[in-house]
């Protein structure tokens, strides 16, 4: 839109104000689909940050789970042998 404002502006002779009758109306045109495209982003942020927050909010509520007895064999059980050499890897 800048370029053809710019092209209209330069081919308009200079007493000749019917060759930019059209201007106002496209840039006001421009403006307000601006205008709306930043309205649906700052939706879809919020929507996303609400959608967020209930999700954890659920996730604190949940219950836990039980331990498994499955646990034993975890990289945390500490039965690697380099457990007795005070190894921390």
């Amino acid at each position: 839109m800048t370029d053809d404002i710019g092209r209209l502006i330069r081919t308009a002779a200079p007493g000749d104000a019917a060759g930019l009758a059209g201007v106002e109306d496209a840039v006001w045109s421009r403006v307000s689909e601006r205008v709306r495209v930043r309205q649906v982003r700052i939706a879809a942020v919020a929507l996303a940050l609400a959608i967020g927050v209930a999700n954890g909010g659920l996730m604190l509520s949940a219950p836990r789970p039980e331990p498994s007895e499955m646990r034993i064999f975890t990289v945390s059980a500490g039965l690697s042998p380099l457990v007795s050499l005070d190894v921390r890897g």
